[in-house]
């Protein structure tokens, strides 16, 4: 991705930039709710505040720019130089990085995993949307059109099972991949869905790529890999409301898993989310705000709520106001509090 933020002309006088970073898999969702806060002319966003989505990776060559606010200076991404944080790790770490330094880089960390025990105790967690995880595999490929049990996909990612024939594919090795470390698709799948982490097995190959982009797995892996794949990331792709770089990949069914049926539904340019929030592989996904930064209020503003908002009091995202843009992405709407459309924790 290359370009540059464009500053939201200030109306009072006192604009404050609020930055996101983080995880790939809202990255394009986060997006979405911050072209509606930075809309003209504008229905909530009246402060103004500037919301900006920074993207997780650049191409080689490219930069974006964060711009600056009352708080802090401008600051350029770029590839190579001064990489974006990649993932919902390191999203977090840059948000408390910023809080510590008190400095208004960072504001908002998009999360695709839960809290974690290093977190500082001034972390928020609004959870304003439901993904889900499971398997993928080349439509072309050995493990085409197949179905894994759990006890298979831990095998596979194990090393029990090595060949995509021993599941009932044609006879190929099974080149086994995992997201980018950092990644908060990786800690879920890793620590949720398989329950250990592949690449602590001595002697087990494991390869990373880009989570949710099959384009990032080595050409001479795609006819044999597996990768786990956000579901909401696939049928966004699929739709056409982020760029598709599935490259033939699908999501396949998980069964003895909680939801036995496939994991999506419908055909390209309609696809939704078809797996039951009981599957192993269901996931509340994030904004994470620290209330020691300094655009706390104006983050919260954007995606969050206090204790005793209701549906028009809170941001708009809680509010329920943006449920349907949440669906176009992939993505299930939640039921929080009273007439809440998020949860807080």
């Amino acid at each position: 991705m290359t370009g540059t933020a464009v500053a939201v002309p200030p109306a009072n006088g006192n604009p404050e930039v609020v930055a996101a970073v983080g995880s790939d898999t809202i990255f394009g969702i986060t997006g979405a709710v911050f072209t509606d806060a930075n809309k003209l002319p504008r229905t909530w966003n009246t402060d103004p505040d500037n919301f900006v989505d920074v993207p997780p990776t650049l191409a080689s060559g490219a930069s974006f720019t964060v711009p600056a606010d009352i708080f802090n200076p401008a600051i350029t991404y770029t590839n190579p130089g001064n990489l974006p944080p990649d993932g919902s790790g390191a999203g977090k770490a840059a948000l408390k990085a910023s809080a510590d330094a008190g400095n208004g880089a960072v504001d908002i960390a998009r999360s695709s995993s839960g809290r974690a025990t290093s977190d500082p105790s001034t972390f928020e967690y609004y959870a304003f949307a439901r993904d889900g995880v499971t398997w993928s595999s080349s439509s072309t490929g050995a493990g085409a059109g197949l179905t894994l049990t759990l006890t298979q996909l831990r095998d596979i990612y194990n090393g029990t099972i090595t060949n995509w024939n021993q599941v009932g594919g044609t006879n190929a090795a099974i080149k086994l991949y995992l997201p980018q470390l950092g990644s908060g698709t990786l800690s879920f799948f890793t620590g949720t869905v398989l329950g250990f982490d592949p690449a602590t097995i001595s002697g087990l190959t494991v390869n990373r790529f880009q989570e949710n982009d099959a384009t990032s797995i080595a050409a001479a892996d795609q006819s044999a890999a597996i990768a786990p794949f956000s579901i909401a990331s696939w049928v966004a792709q699929g739709n056409g409301v982020l760029t598709n770089k599935r490259n033939g990949y699908t999501v396949n069914k998980l069964t003895d898993a909680g939801s036995d049926g496939a994991p999506v539904s419908g055909s390209a340019g309609s696809y939704a989310p078809a797996f039951t929030d009981t599957f192993l592989g269901s996931r509340l996904v994030f904004h994470v705000l620290d209330t020691r930064s300094r655009s706390y209020n104006a983050a919260k503003r954007g995606v969050g709520f206090d204790p005793t908002d209701t549906a028009t009091t809170a941001s708009p995202l809680c509010g329920g106001k943006l449920a349907a843009t949440i669906v176009k992405y992939g993505f299930k709407t939640i039921t929080g509090t009273g007439t809440l459309t998020c949860t807080k924790s």
